[in-house]
């Protein structure tokens, strides 16, 4: 429960921050926006780890809980696992980065 709070006040946090910083801060980068934006894009990808490792209830309503690695595996995969990753991509850094090799 905690995680998945933690998560959505994260999310909220980039709803808010990311567009403001985009359309009015974008010249000025400042450490703490720097900061701030790779904490996020780690702690995205610290939870697809997490949810690796979390248990899943049993799909007939028995309020039994699954914690096979395999099945939890199976199933994060045929459901959240593709776009948790797409969203988790640090796209900025990697455009950064095509940007100064491009440059130089």
């Amino acid at each position: 429960f905690y995680w998945d709070l933690c998560m959505l006040l994260l999310l909220v946090a980039n709803l808010i921050i990311l567009p403001v910083a985009i359309s009015f801060f974008n010249d000025d980068l400042s450490t703490r926006w720097i900061a701030f934006n790779c904490l996020s894009d780690t702690i995205f990808l610290i939870d697809i780890v997490v949810n690796f490792r979390t248990g899943i209830m049993q799909q007939d309503n028995s309020e039994q809980v699954i914690i096979d690695p395999k099945e939890i595996a199976k199933h994060y995969i045929k459901t959240w696992f593709f776009l948790d990753l797409l969203s988790s991509i640090p796209l900025d850094y990697i455009f950064l980065i095509f940007n100064s090799i491009r440059g130089n």
